[in-house]
């Protein structure tokens, strides 16, 4: 019997003991295997939360950093129930089928599926984001690059906030002992570094987290570039993390932008690259991530700034065009990513970055959506970068969009 349900964010199954997590204290206490209930969970439960056997939130959306996350850790998640902790009571068995969103009271044997697919060639690069280092050596022979190096776990994991580990002189060690992991296993194919993009509630629950101003919605708040450039010691101590790495010969580095409203922010980041002694587009590519209105409507001045790449944002990029905050339950139905006018700036910017000879990559969760990649193939994308376990049939969604738009040719000459 469903006594609940929510909206699935991969295909895997978990059966265990209900145990909900109200206070920090109740984190600590879990075991491993149990079905973690919580009202909303952000990035610091990430450490914790890779035990569960799965993950019940009351609030929340698909395109999450935590359902990402959780994805790649192959713990099954359901978010956005609504009545999760309301429903769910210590103790109970439950069965939560991460495909469907589905919460079955006992336990009910639901038979998982699995895809065995070759490896296929396409000639767009099929990369792929990575939240966890430790995983990179397994996915590494089967992706042409990382798209999205998200450094936010490795810090969180700490328990420490990012200005705390700045005074303590450890916040670049942190970093290149995470990113090392990734940039050697992937030797010598790209791996593009973001800099830090993380929403000041999510930084509130760990030490140090009292420094974060209070918002009503982060998500357009103070974040990624805008708030490191309001802190430039701990942007200072990313790139000189990016430093240290070129020098031991990890000449794959790139480094990626996130969320600019305005391109004094790209500007800004490459002077503080040179600062450490980075040389931008001659040390390494520096790209710009487009994530916003703003800056679809002035990439013209962002290519003129110097850009070896364009990351695209789908997720935020709909959010921001639509006024639909993404982690929103009862808004959830109006965020689209197919949405036309989202649509429209995605391949305007594949198309002037093609005129440019400038790579194009979608990244997050729209690069693991089969109509959506079939889609941007079309538009000319250079390349995609998907979650970890989704690799192989995006290499394959990827080759049957290229041999439609040949078919397509041949049908017209």
């Amino acid at each position: 019997m469903i006594i609940l349900k929510g909206i699935g964010t991969s295909s895997y199954i978990g059966i265990g003991e209900v145990k909900k997590v109200e206070k920090h204290e109740d984190l600590l206490a879990l075991e491993g295997g149990e079905i973690v209930v919580v009202s909303r969970a952000s990035r610091d439960m990430l450490s914790h939360l890779k035990k569960a056997g799965a993950v019940v939130t009351d609030y929340g959306g698909i395109t999450s950093h935590v359902a990402i996350v959780l994805r790649e850790m192959q713990v099954p998640c359901i978010v956005g129930t609504e009545k999760g902790t309301s429903i769910l009571e210590d103790g109970m068995i439950v069965t939560v089928d991460g495909k469907t969103g589905n919460i079955y009271a006992g336990f009910i044997e639901i038979e998982s599926e699995r895809e065995f697919l070759e490896v296929c060639r396409p000639s767009t690069n099929v990369k792929v984001n990575i939240n966890v280092p430790e995983i990179a050596a397994s996915v590494a022979p089967f992706a042409d690059g990382v798209g999205s190096i998200r450094i936010e776990n490795m810090i969180l994991n700490t328990g420490k906030h990012p200005s705390l580990l700045q005074e303590e002189g450890r916040l670049t060690e942190v970093i290149v002992k995470g990113v090392k992991k990734i940039v050697d296993a992937f030797y010598p194919k790209p791996v593009w570094f973001r800099t830090f993009d993380i929403p000041t509630d999510e930084l509130k629950r760990v030490e140090g987290g009292e420094v974060e101003p209070h918002e009503s919605n982060p998500l357009i708040g103070l974040r990624a570039i805008q708030k490191d450039l309001q802190n430039p010691e701990i942007l200072l101590s990313e790139f000189k993390a990016v430093r240290i790495l070129l020098d031991q010969g990890y000449d794959n580095l790139g480094i990626k932008i996130p969320f600019i409203r305005d391109v004094s922010e790209y500007h800004e980041a490459k002077k503080a690259m040179k600062e450490v002694g980075i040389k931008p587009h001659r040390d390494l590519e520096v790209g710009a991530s487009i994530e916003t209105p703003s800056a679809v409507l002035t990439l013209d001045e962002l290519m003129n700034e110097g850009m070896d790449f364009a990351s695209i944002g789908m997720s935020d990029l709909a959010m921001c065009s639509l006024a639909v905050d993404r982690r929103g339950v009862k808004v959830a139905k109006h965020f689209n990513l197919m949405h036309s006018s989202v649509l429209k700036m995605v391949k305007l910017v594949i198309k002037k970055c093609n005129q440019w000879n400038i790579e194009t990559c979608i990244c997050g969760h729209a690069a693991s959506n089969e109509t959506i990649v079939k889609k941007l193939v079309d538009y000319g994308i250079t390349s995609i970068s998907t979650n970890p376990d989704q690799i192989l049939r995006m290499r394959k969604v990827v080759e049957t969009a290229e041999d439609d738009i040949l078919l397509r040719g041949f049908r017209t000459i």
